[in-house]
């Protein structure tokens, strides 16, 4: 029982940022706008921020939706799988995307360089759980085919 709420909560809250990353690409141009206002001919870090920020969108969508397979999964007792373990590495390569994204972007803006080590950080953070999941999975497999 306690699974099914766990799992249950991190599908709302999954679904939470969904409709945050909907509401970022209709209200990026005026964020963006807002930020820019008193500098004049910022139209390279303009540019910069529009394809950092949908960029990072667009990564974040991909790894929403795999985190919902995962979540799914989960939810059907389906825990040491081969695709659990490939919806993973996506979810770490997505974090490695943004990581690369915002390093660009620190060139324009510094702060961003903080940005990029944290995805950075959480990507390998990721890997290295995939890595755990990618063994166990071996294992379980090993397991199955023993009488």
């Amino acid at each position: 029982m306690y699974k099914y709420k766990v799992t249950t909560l991190s599908i709302i809250a999954t679904f939470l940022f969904i409709g945050v990353l909907a509401a970022a690409c209709v209200l990026l141009p005026s964020i963006i706008g807002f930020y820019l206002k008193d500098q004049a001919g910022a139209s390279g870090i303009r540019v910069a921020l529009y394809v950092c920020m949908y960029g990072s969108v667009a990564c974040g969508a991909v790894l929403s939706y795999l985190l919902l397979r995962i979540l799914f999964n989960i939810r059907k007792s389906v825990v040491f799988d081969r695709g659990n373990v490939r919806y993973a590495g996506l979810i770490s390569i997505c974090c490695f995307a943004v990581c690369a994204l915002f390093f660009a972007l620190g060139f324009f803006i510094p702060f961003s360089f903080l940005v990029a080590f944290s995805a950075g950080f959480i990507g390998l953070i990721v890997r290295v759980v995939r890595n755990l999941l990618r063994e166990a999975t071996n294992i379980k497999e090993e397991n199955d085919l023993t009488v």
